[in-house]
């Protein structure tokens, strides 16, 4: 799978959307839902924290926004161009996260200019979507935030992961304030074909999704200050 002369990603690059979670708090309409929630119990999984920033690729040394028709040049960008996406120079990688540093609905920090990127996904040229301690594997190596981990593990019924999700939206965010959900998968790898299977989420009552004007008045998230 190769990238053309004008830098543009395949079409298939693309995140897939996730579908929700049957008692997600707030679903979006017209989105998925997951149909069958059985297929997270009695095989290991990890639970993620949902973060309210955009969705971003690093691939081969550029920064794409969640359309990847082309590199983004969007200012909240700023951030993870400087910190993170030089480090990604594969080209049969990529690695999926969510930007914070342009704040969305739930402001976060003050956070560290570093820490404003946190990698969720990663995939490679054949389409397959890593174990999530593969994932996590590759981000440290780089000294890339992964986005945070709620639990591993295996649960033993629906009920028992509905409780956890309910436990987990009463919770704050670890980065601070609200938290905007959760994010279920299977640990193991499995191929883009199957994410819809392998992956849910459930996100918070008054959950608002981006629309098209918030490029034009968004706003940086708080940056703490370097200590000396």
């Amino acid at each position: 799978m190769s990238v053309d002369n004008r830098s543009r990603t395949p079409l298939s690059a693309k995140y897939p959307r996730t579908p929700y979670w049957p008692w997600s708090p707030a679903i979006g309409r017209g989105d998925n839902v997951h149909p069958n929630p059985r297929r997270f119990v009695g095989e290991s999984v990890v639970v993620t924290e949902k973060l309210d920033g955009g969705n971003t690729l690093l691939h081969a040394g550029k920064v794409y926004a969640r359309s990847v028709s082309a590199p983004s040049h969007g200012k909240w960008m700023a951030m993870v161009k400087k910190h993170h996406a030089w480090k990604v120079k594969e080209p049969d990688v990529y690695l999926y996260g969510e930007n914070i540093y342009g704040v969305h609905s739930i402001a976060y920090g003050p956070v560290a200019e570093q820490e404003t990127f946190y990698a969720f996904a990663l995939r490679n040229g054949d389409g397959v979507f890593a174990a999530f301690a593969e994932v996590e594997a590759y981000a440290n190596r780089r000294e890339i935030p992964v986005v945070p981990v709620l639990f591993r593990g295996c649960f033993r019924s629906v009920a028992e992961i509905r409780a956890f999700m309910k436990h987990a939206h009463g919770e704050a965010s670890v980065l601070g304030g609200e938290r905007e959900g959760v994010v279920l998968r299977l640990a193991r790898e499995f191929s883009a074909a199957e994410f819809r299977d392998k992956v849910c989420k459930s996100v918070r009552l008054g959950h608002v999704q981006t629309d098209e004007h918030w490029t034009r008045k968004w706003k940086p998230s708080l940056i703490a200050r370097r200590a000396g």
